[in-house]
C-alpha cells in the first residue's frame, strides 16, 4: 500500500511537472507570435508612414497647381464682369485652362496591404484608428470628385468650346505643341457677353475650390495620421 501511495503521488507529479510544462510552451509560443505580429505591424507603419509623407509631397504639388487654376479662373470671371474688349489678349491666354481636366489619383498600396491583412486590429491607438476609417472615407471621396470633375468637362465644358472657341488659339502651352495654328476665327467680342461663358466658369472655379479644399482637409488627415503612427511605433 505504501508503495502504491508513493507511485500514485510521483505519477501525479510529473503529470503536473509536463502540464506545467506544456503551459509554459504555449506560453512561450504565444509571446514569440505576439511579438512577430508586433514586429510585423511596426514594420508596416514605419513604410506606411513613408507612404504617407510621399503623397503629402504630391499633395502639395496638386495643391499649388489648383491655386493657380483658381487663380485663373477669378481672372476670366473679372475679364468677363468688365466686358472690356481691352482684356480680349489676356483672356484669350487665360481661357486654356478652363478647357483643362484635372483630377487626383491616390495611391496607398502599403497601406492596402496591412488592411487587407487585417493587421489594423492589432493597433491599440483609437486615434489611428479612426484616422485610417477617416483616410478610406477620403479615399473614397475622391472617386467621386474625379467622376463629377470628369462628368462635368465632357458634358459641359469641351461641348461648349467646340460650339464657340477656336480650341487652337487658346489651349495652354503644353497642349498647344502639336496643334495647326488657323480655321474658323473666335468672336471674342460676342463672347465676352456670354451668359454661358459665365456660367461654365462660375461652375469650374467652383469645382476647383471644393478640390482645393479637399486636398488641404486630406493634407492634414495625412499630417495627424504619420502622428498616430509614430505614437503606435513607439508604443507598440
Amino acid at each position: 500500500m505504501g508503495k502504491t501511495s508513493t507511485y500514485f503521488k510521483y505519477a501525479v507529479g510529473e503529470i503536473i511537472l509536463v502540464v506545467i510544462g506544456i503551459l509554459i510552451a504555449l506560453s512561450i509560443n504565444n509571446w514569440n507570435s505576439n511579438r512577430i505580429t508586433t514586429n510585423r505591424k511596426t514594420d508596416y507603419l514605419i513604410r506606411i508612414s513613408e507612404e504617407l509623407k510621399k503623397q503629402i509631397e504630391d499633395l502639395n504639388y496638386a495643391k499649388d497647381n489648383v491655386a493657380s487654376e483658381i487663380e485663373n479662373g477669378k481672372r476670366i470671371l473679372k475679364i468677363l464682369d468688365t466686358k472690356n474688349p481691352d482684356s480680349i489678349p489676356a483672356l484669350k491666354q487665360l481661357l486654356g485652362n478652363t478647357a483643362t481636366f484635372w483630377g487626383i489619383t491616390l495611391s496607398f498600396p502599403v497601406t492596402d496591404e496591412f488592411i487587407n491583412q487585417n493587421l489594423q486590429s492589432q493597433i491599440k491607438n483609437d486615434s489611428l484608428k479612426l484616422y485610417l476609417k477617416y483616410l478610406s472615407e477620403f479615399r473614397d471621396f475622391s472617386d467621386i470628385q474625379n467622376d463629377y470633375t470628369k462628368t462635368q468637362y465632357t458634358n459641359t465644358i469641351e461641348p461648349f468650346f467646340v460650339k464657340n472657341i477656336n480650341y487652337s488659339e487658346i489651349a495652354v502651352d503644353y497642349y498647344k505643341d502639336g496643334l495647326i495654328q488657323g480655321g474658323p476665327k473666335t468672336d471674342y467680342n460676342n463672347l465676352i457677353s456670354s451668359m454661358e461663358l459665365w456660367n461654365v466658369a462660375t461652375f469650374k472655379l467652383e469645382t476647383l475650390n471644393t478640390g482645393e479644399y479637399y486636398l488641404k482637409s486630406l493634407n492634414l488627415l495625412l499630417e495627424k495620421l504619420i502622428t498616430q503612427i509614430e505614437k503606435e511605433i513607439d508604443n507598440p
